[in-house]
């Protein structure tokens, strides 16, 4: 299959250039800068064309899987809502990022894991998915079943990314117990829930279970050859464990001096797409834009919003940011595709597969999702 898209401007690493992008089995074969449409290209005039988006971090599989406390949905239908909403948000590779942790508003996470991977599976094997899945398992360290619901997926042909956390309260994104209980009444939870939730040990809770989970979690990720991240550090002691144990990226740190020493490292910062359209961490945490300013922001997920991504990129080329749109782009596209080796796609670079978004933007608005491409195919 061979289609031709005419731009004026295509948004590719070394800037913004007009002209035609040809596309062969798939894949870009060639752009050639011209200001002029080539014979039977199909012209996007002035809107742009980005390269596909690739979320890295998101709950929005479990949200579909169970739309209301108590209410589960059929786990097929659950992967086509969630992939229709990736494919109109222009994100062309998400990973289903699944927690191993307890329960959250009435899911049980540990019954509800295989069912999830399952129906993605067989939407996917059956030709019913849009865009790309991959699955990110994220490993709460303290529960004592960790390694039991890993194990079945240590080979799972999706899985592409690990990630440790710890959500015992009064430390990382909990470290402030007074703030995080208040947010969890304001939000509705009754008292013997919020309870539960500070509970140091419950059923699914062991701090005890930490150190030998943690290294269980690392060593798979060594031997799989699969990317690890580091989940909410909050200071010097969570980044240099993260960084002993090869993590490569921090998700979500809590407070701009492990952002700082992250990046020190050599590790990248990923934060909330919602985070930075909202102007502030719902949690009360380090806030995304802050990250930004001082420098140390390099990919934004969508954690619970699939179409905040698209406008959080575009929001770093406004007023106070000022970045140039490539660099901004890239923290939604190829960066997010770097950190998970996914070296095929991220880049309107020729060679690259053809996952691309034609987006309709004026400054300071919404930019609109026009038509998405996943491998050459119009998918949205």
């Amino acid at each position: 299959m061979s289609l031709t898209l005419f731009c004026r401007q295509i948004v590719t690493p070394s800037g913004v250039l007009c002209g035609n992008l040809v596309i062969e089995n798939g894949l870009i074969r060639d752009i050639v800068p011209s200001d002029h449409p080539a014979l039977g290209a199909e012209c996007l005039g002035d809107d742009l064309l980005i390269p596909g988006l690739v979320d890295i971090h998101t709950d929005n599989l479990e949200k579909h899987f169970q739309p209301r406390p108590g209410a589960q949905w059929d786990a097929v239908g659950a992967a086509l809502a969630h992939d229709g909403q990736c494919a109109a948000a222009g994100i062309t590779t998400v990973f289903d990022s699944l927690s191993l942790h307890g329960r959250k508003e009435g899911l049980d996470r540990k019954g509800a894991l295989a069912p999830m991977i399952s129906g993605v599976d067989y939407a996917a094997s059956q030709g019913m998915l849009r865009v790309d899945h991959l699955l990110h398992l994220r490993a709460e360290v303290t529960n004592p079943e960790l390694t039991d619901l890993m194990e079945p997926y240590r080979h799972h042909p999706r899985l592409r990314l690990l990630s440790v956390m710890d959500h015992t309260p009064g430390q990382r994104q909990t470290a402030d117990l007074k703030r995080f209980e208040e947010r969890m009444v304001s939000s509705g939870h009754g008292a013997n829930e919020v309870t539960e939730m500070l509970a140091v040990h419950t059923a699914w809770r062991d701090q005890s279970a930490a150190p030998a989970n943690r290294a269980y979690v690392v060593a798979m990720a060594h031997k799989e050859s699969i990317p690890l991240m580091s989940h909410d550090d909050e200071n010097a002691d969570h980044v240099e464990e993260s960084w002993d144990n090869g993590c490569i990226a921090s998700e979500f740190p809590v407070s701009i001096a492990a952002a700082r020493l992250a990046h020190e490292r050599g590790m990248l910062n990923v934060m909330g797409a919602p985070n930075f359209v909202r102007g502030a961490s719902h949690s009360g945490n380090l806030g995304a834009r802050d990250c930004a300013e001082a420098g140390l922001l390099d990919i934004l997920a969508s954690d619970y919003i699939p179409l905040s991504m698209i406008r959080a990129a575009f929001q770093l080329t406004e007023a106070p940011f000022n970045w140039s749109l490539a660099a901004a782009i890239a923290t939604v596209t190829d960066n997010p595709a770097r950190i998970a080796g996914l070296s095929d796609r991220g880049a309107i670079v020729e060679g690259r597969r053809a996952d691309l978004v034609r987006i309709g933007y004026q400054n300071l608005g919404w930019p609109i999702v026009r038509r998405v491409w996943c491998e050459g195919r119009l998918v949205a």
